[in-house]
C-alpha cells in the first residue's frame, strides 16, 4: 500500500493538526512534545461592561463576551488568550449560588471576579495558573462572574464592594488605565 500525506512519520502529525486547532506537535530528538500555539482573539462584543465604585464612578470600561448558557460556561476561554485589559468574558448564571471556577486549557492568567444578584463584586480570584485543575470558589453566593486578564484588578485598582454594570452592544471607548 503506497502511503499518502496523511500517513508514515507525518501522519499523527497531520492528525493532531487538523483536529486541534491550537495544538501542534514539535518532533525534537526522537521525542513528541506537546507545543502550545494559541493566539489572542478577539472577544465578541455582546456588551459594554463598566466596573463602579460605591459613588457610581466608572473604574474600568471592557467589552465583554457573554457565557450565558451552558455550552458557553463550558467552554468558557479554554483555548483562547484575552487580547488585552480592554476584553473580558462574563458568566451570567440563572441565579446566586456557591461558584467554583478551573483553567483547564485556558492558556492565560485571569482575574476572576465574583459578584452577587445586584452585581457587587465580593470576591477576586487574583492571576489563577494557567492550564490548572485547581479549584476557583466564588466564597459566596455569586450570580455573575467577570474574567479579566491576570492582574487586571490590581491594574486598575479594582476591590471587592464595587459594581459591574452593563449595556448590550460595543463600546465607543474602553476605560483602562
Amino acid at each position: 500500500m503506497q502511503k499518502g500525506p496523511a500517513q508514515g512519520l507525518w501522519g499523527p502529525l497531520l492528525a493532531v493538526a487538523r483536529g486541534h486547532r491550537a495544538h501542534a506537535i514539535l518532533i525534537l530528538s526522537g521525542f513528541w512534545l506537546p507545543l502550545l500555539v494559541v493566539h489572542a482573539e478577539v472577544i465578541r462584543p455582546d456588551i459594554c461592561l463598566e466596573i463602579l465604585t460605591a459613588g457610581q464612578n466608572p473604574v474600568a470600561r471592557l467589552q465583554a463576551e457573554l457565557a450565558a448558557t451552558p455550552a458557553a460556561q463550558r467552554q468558557g476561554l479554554m483555548e483562547r488568550l484575552l487580547p488585552d485589559d480592554a476584553s473580558g468574558m462574563l458568566f451570567v448564571f440563572p441565579e446566586a449560588a456557591p461558584r467554583a471556577f478551573w483553567m483547564r486549557n485556558t492558556p492565560g492568567s485571569l482575574d476572576m471576579l465574583f459578584a452577587d444578584n445586584a452585581g457587587r463584586i465580593h470576591h477576586i480570584a487574583r492571576e489563577t495558573q494557567p492550564f490548572s485543575d485547581q479549584r476557583y470558589l466564588s466564597q459566596g453566593p455569586a450570580q455573575y462572574v467577570l474574567e479579566t486578564r491576570g492582574g487586571f484588578a490590581g491594574r486598575q485598582g479594582i476591590v471587592p464592594g464595587m459594581t459591574l454594570a452593563w449595556r448590550a452592544g460595543p463600546c465607543a471607548d474602553p476605560l483602562t488605565h
